[in-house]
């Protein structure tokens, strides 16, 4: 057949049919895509996304030009950005490979054998760890305001996960300096921000200023939840200007590694606007799905957290978690986080609200 031949046979063809036969077609294949959606994975804390290129690419270059060279064990770069951004000295700054390592290493340092760690619950999972790795044990008690009178001659440290995982409440500043204010002077306050980014109840800093006058208050924060670096372990610790035993003892004896380093200075340089939409991102979704799920009739928490922790009457966090995942949601049981009848579902974008609530719909309803 020629070209001319070949174009020839389209003449008879009727323009609308042909675009009613696409039009057809295309529906087939969109349902037959979602038919086999994958798995929205909202068990999670860490952000989804990849950070910025120029922060993975300013990691990259680092590795290529001095990965056989030791890092600057001190971080001075990354400390004086971190300094100007939170208004303290560079010295009260300690960076560390994750936030866990610093909260384990202050229980190491405070702690020695049979002395208590007190710490709200359910509440995350490690404060029970730090306790039992430095010897000590942990006390969980029901609420924040438990907590002073919950000390005694054995208490060494006090745990505050704020907002807190996996509830997402947020402990305001105020009530942190009361509780502060009341413990003896053996006592340390350990508050953990890994989320903190996420709450718009007030300033970002708010908690972390009470370090300019509180001794024994320190607090800790990770670039593994909004910056989404978990895979390069990075957290710091900000303390008082009194705390630089402490701060001296938790900080790791030959640094955080060159690349995390310079992932970290880019993400501090230029990550302020993506850091913005992520945290307006999450604002706007769990307003939306908070208010759905009071017309659920599902009991969540007032999060001020990246997820929503939510238990549904008569069904237990492993049920509704498993007839969720039956429509391809997967949430973080209650269980192994403090409560059996909870499930913990992450907040990220309008899509994933609108199939999480679909699929809690089905889930209710097959009941």
């Amino acid at each position: 057949m020629g070209l001319l031949d070949y174009y020839r046979q389209f003449e008879d063809v009727d323009e609308v049919e042909a675009n009613q036969a696409r039009r057809a077609r295309r529906a087939r294949e969109k349902a037959l895509a979602l038919e086999h959606a994958p798995d929205l994975d909202l068990s999670g804390t860490e952000w989804p996304e990849f950070p910025n290129s120029e922060v993975m690419n300013a990691s990259i270059f680092t590795a290529r030009g001095r990965i056989n060279g030791y890092p600057d064990r001190h971080a001075e770069d990354v400390r004086r950005a971190l300094a100007r951004r939170h208004e303290v000295e560079p010295e009260r700054i300690v960076l560390g490979n994750g936030a866990a390592e610093l909260l384990q290493a202050t229980a190491l340092v405070l702690m020695g054998e049979g002395d208590e760690l007190l710490t709200p619950w359910p509440s995350y999972p490690l404060y029970p760890l730090m306790a039992a790795r430095a010897g000590g044990r942990p006390v969980l008690v029901e609420s924040v305001e438990a907590v002073a009178d919950a000390v005694t001659d054995r208490t060494r440290l006090v745990v505050l996960c704020n907002p807190n995982d996996p509830t997402g409440t947020y402990i305001p500043a105020d009530v942190v300096a009361s509780l502060a204010s009341k413990l003896p002077e053996r006592v340390h306050l350990l508050v953990d921000e890994a989320l903190v980014h996420f709450q718009d109840a007030e300033a970002v800093d708010a908690v972390l200023r009470l370090t300019d006058a509180l001794p024994r208050t320190l607090v800790v924060r990770t670039f593994s939840k909004i910056y989404g670096l978990s895979g390069l372990r990075a957290g710091y610790a900000v303390g008082s200007p009194a705390s630089a035993g402490l701060r001296d003892a938790i900080s790791p004896v030959l640094g955080v590694n060159a690349l995390t380093q310079s992932a970290v200075d880019q993400a501090l340089k230029i990550g302020g606007p993506e850091v913005e939409r992520r945290r307006r991102t999450v604002i706007d979704e769990r307003s939306r799905l908070l208010e759905a799920l009071r017309d659920l009739d599902v009991a969540a928490t007032d999060s001020q957290a990246n997820f929503a922790w939510m238990s549904a009457e008569g069904l237990s966090g492993a049920e509704l978690a498993g007839r969720l995942r039956r429509d391809g949601v997967l949430v973080a049981p209650g269980g192994p986080l403090g409560a059996e009848d909870h499930i913990r579902a992450t907040v990220r974008n309008a899509p994933a609200t609108d199939r999480l609530l679909s699929a809690l719909r089905k889930a209710l309803a097959s009941g």
